[in-house]
């Protein structure tokens, strides 16, 4: 890859994504191989034992020899670590991360870079859902959420939706002192823009529930709605500052 500062960069995590990172790869390429704009993809693998990263640069060295690096975490650290090595790598002007589960179709940066403004220096995606969630996902998702917003003051009525933008300049500033690995990174990094004076845009997307997440729904609120109070001490002892 040149060393050219691309206009966007698309960070994409992966774990274990063997199984689907060919189609999810093939909507990416689809859609970016004839922007005018300058790019490129990074992919953070999150220490996988299956064959994600081998398919993944087979696929991207063919279709978009050159516009893609791959960031290999050696043991599975989390989403958040992995989207922290991602932001932190990252060379464009404007970075997007996003899941590669597809949830959230890759063709929606069109709608974000209409809405770029010298102004705004976040841009995080609020779910127009298409295809319900389980009951139970739902309503532990949004019980956290609006736990999140009580103790941390987030106001933001969904973010954890995994499709943001962040500027490069907010993206340094708030990942390099992101502190947790799982997936309260989130909330943990909207505290920090909130805590630094960040603007924040909200932009409705189309999303669709996938399956075969290896989330364990009940499990993780549990953990996450104790790391919020971790974010308030991290806070308190001046991690942050």
């Amino acid at each position: 890859m040149n060393d050219q500062t691309p206009y966007i960069s698309i960070v994409i995590p992966v774990y274990n994504e063997e199984q689907r990172i060919t189609a999810f790869l093939q909507s990416v390429i689809d859609y970016i191989h004839n922007k005018t704009f300058s790019y490129e993809i990074v992919i953070v693998d999150d220490g996988s034992v299956d064959r994600t990263v081998e398919v993944a640069e087979a696929m991207l060295c063919e279709k978009l020899p050159g516009k893609y690096r791959t960031l290999k975490l050696h043991v599975n650290q989390g989403k958040g670590a992995a989207i922290r090595e991602g932001m932190l790598k990252a060379r464009g002007d404007y970075i997007f991360f996003l899941d590669a589960d597809g949830s959230t179709a890759i063709t929606e940066i069109d709608n974000f870079i209409p809405q770029f403004s010298q102004d705004v220096d976040i841009y995080i995606a609020t779910r127009t859902i298409k295809h319900k969630a389980p009951f139970k996902r739902k309503f532990f998702g949004y019980g956290y959420i609006y736990l999140a917003n009580f103790l941390l003051q987030l106001h933001i009525p969904d973010y954890t939706c995994g499709f943001k933008c962040y500027t490069r300049t907010s993206a340094q500033k708030i990942f390099s002192r992101q502190q947790l690995n799982n997936w309260s990174f989130d909330a943990e990094d909207l505290f920090l823009a909130k805590k630094y004076g960040y603007n924040i845009k909200k932009i409705p997307v189309y999303w669709q529930h996938v399956g075969g997440s290896k989330v364990k729904v009940f499990k993780n609120v549990i953990v996450c709605a104790l790391d919020l109070l971790r974010i308030r001490r991290n806070n308190f002892k001046g991690l942050y500052s």
